[in-house]
């Protein structure tokens, strides 16, 4: 089982995140799933969420803004690739949606019953090992994403 800190693996162009949630798949599913969970935990520390337009089905968009603490608004683009509730949601980062911003990936979110809570495993797949290292330089992107994860614990704790 994996403990409350998160667990991260860099292989390559791939990081994997590790975190165990003493709550049900379906509960986790459900705060990665729909606008109003996840606009009280999604992005790093300080940031703040937007969501434009959602729709949460395999081929769907999700137009959301991310409101740093700094001031700076970034907007993000994902579409559904594949998901399985409550097992999983495969996504690709499409960046702005607009040709601004410069951040590609992909990512699987994978909920995976233990006991009597969930292992939560992030994988964001890079295309290739210099992007990873690129996109991690200039947005701080691993600890972000450790952020990330951080305050989906927090908010899953309000909800108990």
């Amino acid at each position: 089982m994996i403990k409350n800190n998160v667990e991260t693996i860099i292989e390559g162009n791939k990081v994997v995140y590790k975190r165990y949630f003493d709550v049900s798949t379906e509960l986790l599913f459900e705060v990665w799933s729909m606008p109003e969970h996840l606009s009280e935990w999604w992005g790093p520390d300080g940031f703040t969420l937007t969501t434009k337009r959602m729709d949460f089905i395999n081929g769907g968009i999700w137009e959301f803004v991310m409101h740093g603490p700094d001031g700076h608004d970034s907007k993000n683009k994902i579409q559904f690739t594949d998901i399985k509730e409550p097992h999983y949601i495969y996504y690709k980062h499409l960046g702005d949606g607009e040709g601004d911003q410069d951040v590609h990936f992909e990512s699987k979110i994978i909920f995976e019953k233990v006991e009597e809570g969930t292992n939560l495993i992030m994988e964001q797949i890079f295309p290739s090992k210099e992007e990873l290292e690129r996109v991690n330089g200039k947005y701080g992107a691993i600890e972000g994403a450790k952020q990330h994860i951080g305050n989906l614990a927090k908010y899953l704790e309000t909800l108990k």
